[in-house]
């Protein structure tokens, strides 16, 4: 097992207001074409027309609005591009809030006004402000139970980048490559650096635009270059609070799936990661333990198809070895994680 435990500082590198920014992977990329950020302003009366699961708390005075369960690609893309427009504090309305839990026989109706806070990774944070109809018995609201789809607006949007320069660095191999950000395992939040070309800067998004081409967002006024034929290194960094002694294997070349779990709760899980991408991820100080599997992905509604068509060929062929060897199970093959899963499952590699 990995001890997510990380002592005796060495080799930290250029700081940030958080920590210090570890270098752990670089790549040779071609096909990348660094370009000025076009603005494009959403239209206010679109609005979102989703419905997402809701959890009040405080004495229903703030909410959690989650719109990870949407398995539509141009629905995640929508929230994300509505929600990452709107600056903290700007007031949004829901209308068609009506509720009906089947279970506890208790109506609601979470219509109403909110103040946005923030949005990342799926889940809108806002503080309630003007609801009259919610139930002071419910907390969780589930989509499967609203009478109508909610109907989310805000007051206004803005880009959050068009008072301020900000440049895109596209990939025209697309993210399905060897050739590309997303192989190299880089997230949100990470700092890329291409010498001569993009100085150490953090990645504010990343993302697949309409013809299918990869790219990063900067906030960065860098020159328009194209450097289509031109192999260049990319350097990825981590943010790092904690001191470490384990170096960063720069030169592994496995990758897997890397999970993360805070207070025992998963919150993220990276493709592409190697081992030392994963590690430098966790946190002591925050309780962030990882989990990381080579040759691995993390599970989506595309993986989960594909497992279980691999099920369904080998369903008669496990089920006959389950029998013919019956006599013969008495323990769980390996080691157990402190999760009780066999080290040589998914989840098999603590740290």
């Amino acid at each position: 097992m990995r001890n997510n435990s990380l002592n005796n500082t060495t080799k930290l590198l250029k700081g940030t207001k958080q920590g210090k920014l570890v270098l752990v992977r670089n790549s040779l990329l071609l096909g990348l074409v660094i370009e000025k950020y076009k603005t494009d302003t959403l239209s206010i009366n679109r609005g979102i027309v989703s419905t997402p699961n809701i959890v009040f708390h405080t004495n229903n005075t703030k909410c959690l609005i989650d719109f990870t369960n949407l398995t539509n690609k141009d629905q995640l893309t929508s929230v994300k591009d509505y929600f990452g427009q709107i600056p903290n504090g700007m007031t949004l309305t829901i209308f068609n809030g009506e509720y009906y839990d089947t279970n506890s026989k208790e109506s609601s109706d979470i219509s109403g006004t909110y103040v946005f806070q923030t949005y990342a990774d799926g889940i809108v944070k806002a503080n309630v402000s003007s609801v009259t109809g919610l139930s002071s018995k419910l907390n969780r609201y589930d989509k499967t139970k609203f009478k109508d789809i909610p109907y989310i607006l805000a007051n206004t949007v803005t880009d959050p980048f068009e008072k301020r320069s900000a440049t895109i660095i596209k990939n025209k191999f697309g993210k399905n490559s060897k050739n590309s950000f997303n192989y190299m395992g880089i997230k949100i939040g990470d700092y890329i650096e291409i010498p001569s070309y993009v100085p150490l800067t953090q990645v504010k998004d990343l993302n697949v635009d309409s013809d299918g081409n990869e790219y990063i967002l900067i906030d960065a006024d860098l020159s328009v270059q194209d450097l289509t034929n031109k192999k260049v290194a990319c350097n990825l960094f981590i943010d790092v609070i904690d001191s470490y002694n384990i170096e960063p294997d720069i030169a592994d070349e496995n990758t897997g799936a890397c999970l993360l779990y805070e207070n025992g709760i998963l919150i993220d899980c990276i493709n592409n990661n190697t081992f030392s991408q994963c590690l430098f991820r966790t946190s002591r100080s925050k309780n962030i333990r990882g989990e990381y599997t080579t040759n691995t992905f993390c599970s989506t509604p595309e993986t989960d198809i594909s497992l279980q068509s691999n099920i369904t060929e080998n369903l008669v062929q496990i089920t006959t070895s389950l029998v013919n060897n019956l006599s013969s199970i008495n323990t769980i093959n390996g080691s157990l994680n402190q999760n009780g899963i066999a080290k040589n499952s998914f989840y098999g590699r603590s740290f």
